[in-house]
């Protein structure tokens, strides 16, 4: 008998989340068959089996927390006693959309969109066959769809029915008391379970403070569209704010620190590791741009193009998701005006880059006209960082938008 243990993944991550259930009880698995798909704090994994064997035991519900060292199933691989000892897993970081894709099956149109459960050898099956999998119908409780349901899609046969006690299951998945006024209920999980409890902890614990500014970018816009015909890279506004980022923390190293909460000691980093918050369908991401002091403009934005593109079909490595010195949330014209990040700990800022608009601004020749102003918004950690400093830093990086020549200056 294998005991299958959530092992330790490394980067600090203790604890996950279960997601999908792969297997039952009684199934025959074959070798790194997929057993269970796990959301950790930043990344999906997939648990599989270490041996070929039948599924005794299995522990744990969807939803439900687990940590590192905790069981999830028990195999009976034929081996007796001998075998009792925790199997050893390789356990592999991977896309959450490979496994859990959300689509849209044509059954649960009015539903909005459903997770696709199907295994690994499930979806190879489909793609040997040439089957669209988001269209099969599932047969086996849960909604998961078996290798039997791809083979009657691919022979356009009517799948069998299911038995009572898979329809038994169903139901008691999808069933909810009825409440008075209550139009539907969603569970809080995965990437914005994350997202509710990290944003929860670090308002409870770090005392936040945010300075706020106007910032004319008309300089700016007009250099970036000079800019863009001398390069077929994509070239928003962000990398530029990213590149300005760069050389004001370099001037201001206290805002590229981190606190050892441990020790009460603050770390100042050698490089810039700069986080962009990303709102993505399975909830708000922060990949990271490592070594940005190294990067020259172009090479900035081709890197925050390939982020972004791989981060809304969460397809992101967990080395991408950590590391950060700094953080950039660039809400765009959804933004407002003006807001208040948070931060994520052990960070000590984060800036907030808000909307563009159409204001009457005092031109260089005193005179009243109209501008393009951006709204920003600083956070910070007051323990570690006080007012002159913060003023410091606004004023640096709003002379560098308003003037983005003085980037030729600097290395």
């Amino acid at each position: 008998m294998e005991r299958v243990l959530f092992t330790d993944v490394g980067e600090g991550l203790h604890e996950a989340e279960i997601l999908q259930w792969f297997v039952n009880v009684g199934d025959t698995v074959e070798r790194d068959e997929a057993l269970v798909e796990l959301q950790t704090d930043k990344v999906a994994i997939e648990v599989t089996a270490p041996k070929k064997g039948i599924i005794m035991q299995r522990i744990g519900d969807i939803g439900q927390r687990i940590i590192v060292g905790d069981t999830l199933v028990e195999v009976d691989t034929g081996e007796g006693a001998a075998a009792a000892q925790p199997a050893e897993l390789e356990i592999a970081s991977k896309p959450q959309s490979e496994t859990a894709a959300m689509v849209a099956q044509p059954a649960d149109r009015g539903q909005g969109p459903v997770r696709i459960k199907a295994a690994p050898s499930v979806r190879k099956l489909a793609r040997e066959l040439g089957v669209d999998i988001q269209l099969v119908h599932a047969s086996a409780a849960h909604g998961r769809i078996t290798k039997e349901d791809v083979r009657h899609a691919a022979t356009g046969e009517t799948p069998t029915e299911p038995s009572q006690k898979q329809e038994a299951a169903k139901v008691s998945v999808h069933r909810v008391a009825p409440v008075m006024g209550e139009k539907r209920r969603e569970k809080i999980s995965g990437v914005r379970k994350q997202m509710y409890q990290n944003i929860a902890h670090s308002l409870a614990t770090i005392p936040h403070t945010t300075a706020m500014y106007d910032m004319q970018v008309d300089e700016l816009n007009r250099v970036r569209k000079d800019l863009k015909a001398f390069t077929e890279q994509s070239l928003t506004y962000l990398p530029f704010f990213i590149k300005i980022a760069v050389h004001v923390l370099q001037e201001n190293p206290i805002f590229n620190a981190s606190i050892d909460e441990e020790n009460e000691e603050i770390i100042y980093h050698e490089n810039i590791n700069i986080g962009v918050a990303m709102a993505t369908k399975q909830g708000l991401i922060v990949p990271v741009i490592h070594n940005v002091e190294t990067l020259s403009l172009e090479e900035i934005a081709a890197q925050l193009y390939d982020l972004t593109e791989r981060g809304r079909d969460n397809k992101l490595s967990l080395h991408e998701l950590k590391g950060a010195t700094f953080t950039i949330s660039s809400t765009g014209m959804r933004g407002g005006v003006y807001a208040t990040p948070v931060m994520t700990a052990p960070q000590v800022a984060i800036l907030g880059l808000h909307a563009m608009a159409e204001k009457p601004v005092i031109l260089p020749d005193r005179t009243i006209g109209i501008g393009t102003v951006m709204g920003s918004s600083l956070s910070f950690d007051h323990r570690v960082i006080d007012g002159e400093a913060v003023g410091y830093f606004m004023e640096a990086f709003k002379s560098y938008v308003e003037n983005p020549n003085r980037l030729l200056l600097k290395s």
